[in-house]
């Protein structure tokens, strides 16, 4: 059925806003667009026969465009205390993709707060969940002038009841 989740994430005004990620063309356009070929003014097959192909005329003039897709991205974070680091420029990916400022974002495995400090710095709103008191802990510390809504002390619950 995922045709029908995708269906019904449109129905409940689901968005993407890619022109919030579009790169620059680069200097290879400059040269590439000055002679194309006859190959290039028609949709192209691949040579590799994938069923993707482009038609490279439709390049000419762009100064921006699409980002492949593959992200490329440094691997080095500043995050050294977590097991799961990702460098900031993944969430800004998705956060700028999906939501527009004062958005609100939802965090279900906090962490080092990683996705909540890259919501921050782009303007949108955050919540983040984590069971980790250590984890909670160096958020916090790391956040200092952020507002704490919801806070609870670990609780034991009961164990169903065995028969």
């Amino acid at each position: 059925m995922p045709g029908n989740a995708a269906y019904s994430l449109i129905n409940q005004h689901f968005h993407m806003y890619q022109d919030n990620v579009m790169v620059p063309m680069g200097e290879w356009a400059k040269t590439r667009l000055k002679h194309l070929g006859p190959h290039d003014v028609i949709r192209f097959n691949s040579q590799v026969k994938s069923g993707f192909g482009k038609n490279i005329s439709n390049w000419v003039g762009r100064t921006m465009a699409y980002p492949s897709n593959v992200l490329h991205l440094a691997t080095e974070t500043s995050n050294k205390n977590h097991s799961a680091a990702f460098p900031k420029a993944l969430p800004e990916w998705f956060i700028n993709l999906f939501t527009r400022e004062y958005d609100w974002i939802l965090d279900p495995f906090l962490g080092s707060g990683t996705t909540c400090e890259s919501a921050y710095s782009l303007r949108r709103n955050s919540v983040g969940i984590e069971i980790v008191p250590e984890y909670a802990q160096s958020v916090k510390d790391k956040f200092p002038n952020v507002e704490y809504r919801i806070m609870e002390r670990r609780k034991k619950y009961a164990k169903r009841n065995q028969r």
